[in-house]
């Protein structure tokens, strides 16, 4: 026995419990390896199932009759500001090194009004910060894709660690649009996280930093400027160490505003009332006194002598220089949408927003429309990518159980889906006489189908409660409700209005939208009285003196009187800038659908935004053509298709 075991061992063969514990140990390891490598291939790859691909329009050079100056009718308060400084958070993983405290400490002993803690990921406050800014910096990608959000109300986690694509970041950017919020684009040269040509070609975003301590933006600002977009100047230090001078008190803002309070901040930012500077260590930097337009003359003046001024316009070209002097005066040619000014002086250099070519206040990009088709067909090479990978990882799997075979989302159409029960957009309407009897009544209930093309994506629901009393006046709860959409976006919508039947208009409005990873919780109450509208979480706003919202604009237009070859305008919408909606109504027709055969009346809708109801559209809808005026059908042509919506027998249908 010792001779055999002497021979196995010189052999090298192992005894068999050992051997079983090597061969178990092997598993262990291989299977811990599988799943990791699992975990990391999902991580990198599936968020990129979520990118649509968007349609990016041509650049459109500002143009218009008149300049607009961001500087006209400056205040006499200027708030010296920092937004980008980072503290230790997250256990010292990111490159924070100081407290919030003391990193608080160091700007107020420089004489900051404003201090922005921006740690990646998540909103950080000091103690002691009466005026407190919201602020984080969104992304963690090895190419330093990163981005400001200066007022912000909620951290989006999601990012694409490796590379982004052009349609990833301009899906990062719409991700990150929020109406109270501004998103600034940071520090776009390191790593090239931003390319120049790139950037010009985006939207979503409201600022650029156009200097901090690492680098100057201004390329990148003269592209954005050159493709039309109205982005305006911040800069900031970017400091993570305070200890180090070169990073601290060296590149801010001024801002001009009335206080610190992150309401005034807001303002004077969205609409560029401030300035860039960085500074020179022990020099004080001059100031902006003015900048005045007359006619096609801009004249930008300085609280000192400055070495070199410099007007800059499109593309980034020098058209006037003067030296040793206080102002500059320059006459905008035919040839140039926008001119901005440099100054330089051993304090410092002084980057001013330009003043643009407009015909009114200038508003950044719209956020550009989405490809249905194409987006379907990356999104699901995106999955069989990483379907497949899994594949080769596991060799033991051989059939996917059914449910994750299974494709139920709500598709790119899916918000779409949400408009059409709404049957029209955002419209508005002015003073229309309504039948003396309600066309609806409480307990009425329709539901619908929604299609695209021939395929079903969702259905719908319509809905009259009431009475209730709000505020003193009795009212009917009226409540839309959509749920769809194609494979890989998952929409419920509902929205309710309570309506104030017998004065016509809207007292409150809630939206609560969950459209793929998209969630939004509004609420509206509107004062007709005051013609004032108050958003949840936003100060007071304009409206009109009898509003109505997107719930109940169906409802004031089937107690209209619809006759072929008339044409209805309306300015009611509770938000001004959205007026007016014009309806024609077209012709009268029968029509079959799941709830019947009906004879109806067919009108068009025609409204002042973009979408499958503005000009040149070629969306209808069918009513019923009784005093009723039920909503029996509606089709609406696109350039990838088109969306369907059928009534079908429900319940308490009139």
């Amino acid at each position: 026995m010792r001779a055999n075991d002497s021979s196995d061992i010189a052999d090298g063969s192992a005894p068999p419990e050992r051997s079983r514990q090597s061969r178990r140990l092997t598993t262990i390891v291989s299977a811990l390896l599988r799943s990791l490598a699992i975990l990391v291939l999902s991580v990198l790859l599936l968020p990129y199932v979520l990118v649509p691909v968007y349609m990016f329009g041509a650049p459109r050079p500002f143009a218009g009759p008149t300049l607009y100056n961001p500087y006209d009718g400056l205040g006499q308060r200027w708030q010296r500001a920092n937004f980008h400084a980072h503290s230790r958070v997250w256990g010292g993983v990111t490159s924070g090194v100081q407290s919030a405290n003391e990193l608080r400490a160091a700007y107020v002993a420089r004489g900051y009004d404003v201090i922005g803690i921006s740690n990646y990921h998540r909103i950080t406050r000091a103690d002691g910060d009466s005026a407190f800014l919201p602020i984080y910096e969104h992304g963690f990608s090895i190419r330093k894709t990163h981005q400001l959000v200066i007022g912000a109300r909620r951290v989006l986690a999601r990012d694409f660690p490796l590379w982004q694509t052009t349609q990833a970041k301009q899906y990062l950017l719409t991700r990150l649009r929020d109406s109270f919020a501004l998103t600034a684009v940071v520090h776009p040269y390191l790593r090239n996280g931003y390319g120049v040509a790139q950037l010009a070609t985006l939207s979503g975003y409201d600022l650029l930093e156009v200097r901090s301590h690492w680098a100057d933006a201004s390329a990148w600002w003269d592209a954005v400027l050159s493709a039309g977009n109205p982005i305006w100047a911040i800069g900031n230090d970017d400091s993570h160490d305070i200890r180090n001078p070169r990073e601290v008190g060296v590149v801010w803002t001024e801002v001009n505003a009335a206080t610190a309070a992150p309401a005034a901040i807001l303002a004077a930012l969205r609409h560029g009332r401030m300035y860039v500077v960085s500074g020179a260590a022990g020099k004080t930097a001059a100031r902006l006194e003015s900048v005045a337009v007359h006619g096609d003359t801009v004249v930008t003046r300085f609280d000192q002598t400055m070495d070199t001024i410099e007007v800059i316009t499109d593309g980034g070209n020098i058209r006037e220089k003067v030296s040793s002097s206080q102002e500059v005066s320059y006459v905008v040619t035919p040839a140039d949408h926008y001119a901005r000014v440099i100054a330089m002086s051993a304090g410092g250099t002084l980057y001013i927003n330009p003043v643009l070519r407009s015909t009114g206040t200038p508003v950044p990009l719209a956020l550009p429309p989405e490809r249905p088709l194409a987006t379907l067909v990356t999104r699901l090479s995106a999955l069989l990518i990483w379907i497949c990978a899994l594949v080769l990882l596991l060799p033991s799997l051989r059939r996917l159980p059914q449910r994750a075979r299974r494709f139920q989302g709500v598709g790119g159409v899916g918000g779409m889906a949400a408009l059409l029960l709404v049957v029209l957009p955002p419209g508005t309407l002015c003073a229309q006489t309504p039948a003396p009897a309600l066309p609806f009544r409480s307990g009425e209930y329709h539901e619908y189908d929604v299609k695209f093309g021939v395929i079903g994506v969702g259905s719908g629901s319509l809905s009259v409660s009431g009475p209730e009393t709000l505020r003193g006046r009795e009212v009917m709860r009226l409540r839309y409700e959509v749920t769809g959409g194609i494979p890989f976006f998952r929409v419920h919508d509902v929205m309710e209005s309570w309506f104030d039947v017998k004065n016509m208009l809207s007292l409150r409005f809630t939206q609560e939208l969950n459209e793929g990873s998209r969630h939004y919780s509004r609420l509206f109450d509107f004062y007709p009285d005051e013609s004032i509208v108050l958003e949840r979480g936003k100060p007071r706003a304009a409206s009109v003196a009898q509003p109505l919202d997107d719930a109940s604009f169906i409802f004031f237009v089937r107690t209209l009187a619809l006759n072929v070859g008339q044409t209805l305008t309306f300015n009611r919408y509770f938000r001004p800038s959205a007026n007016p909606v014009t309806i024609q109504v077209l012709r009268k027709e029968f029509v079959t659908v799941p709830a019947g055969t009906f004879h109806a009346v067919v009108v068009k809708p025609i409204i002042r935004t973009a979408g499958i109801f503005s000009e040149g559209g070629q969306a209808e809808l069918w009513f019923s053509d009784d005093s009723i005026h039920t909503l029996i059908q509606m089709k609406a042509k696109l350039s990838f298709g088109s969306i369907n919506l059928y009534l079908r027998p429900t319940r308490n249908r009139r």
